[in-house]
């Protein structure tokens, strides 16, 4: 094989070689699941990749898969409250709100001025069916964040859940000034509108 023929021979194998590196690397990250995944194996000790892998198990409704690494995350860090709300959160879908609320507790006692740890205390009360309590955190939010969204259009579910038409409207119409898209004030607030006399239309 002469020297050109050599060259052409060890240019294609890199190309080759840079072509089949390049595939591997579009495959991990094709999506969230298979880059976080990715980053998994290479760093198993690492409190952040499985918390962004169980975010994104989270997201696609695959909460028993979001659990396990959360509660891996907590093996390595178990003070770590990211983690800590993310787990509260799957327990809140799951319907286990007694754990939910132990949890969130802690947190936002540890945490005032998260508020964040509050309105998802809320919602576990919420969805507990302990509405007084909600109403509560989700101010206690409002107070710490009063730019923040979701504490609005919760604060305005748990009046509706209690009846109190008039407020629910007010929270969510301030949801909605903060976020006009916000899906979730946009549906109880057209259900409230929906069962509010005429003259509050």
């Amino acid at each position: 094989m002469n020297a050109i023929m050599l060259r052409g021979s060890i240019l294609f194998l890199l190309i080759f070689a840079l072509i089949f590196a390049t595939n591997i690397r579009t495959h991990v990250w094709m999506n969230e699941y298979t880059l976080w995944s990715d980053v998994v194996k290479k760093s198993p000790n690492k409190v952040m990749p499985h918390l962004e892998l169980g975010n994104a198990f989270v997201r696609r409704g695959a909460l028993q898969y979001a659990e396990r690494e959360f509660k891996l995350a907590l093996d390595i860090n178990p003070r770590d409250t990211r983690v800590i709300n993310g787990l509260a959160v799957i327990y809140i879908k799951q319907k286990k709100h007694d754990d939910a609320i132990r949890l969130l507790e802690i947190l936002a006692s540890d945490k005032p001025n998260e508020a964040v740890f509050h309105s998802n205390l809320g919602v576990a009360y919420m969805e507990k069916g302990f509405l007084d309590e909600a109403i509560k955190v989700f101010n206690a939010a409002i107070k710490v964040s009063p730019d923040f969204p979701d504490a609005y259009a919760n604060l305005g579910l748990a009046y509706k859940k209690k009846g109190m038409l008039k407020d629910a409207k007010k929270e969510l119409e301030k949801a909605l000034l903060l976020s006009p898209e916000h899906r979730d004030a946009k549906k109880t607030l057209s259900e409230v509108m929906g069962l509010l006399p005429g003259n509050y239309h």
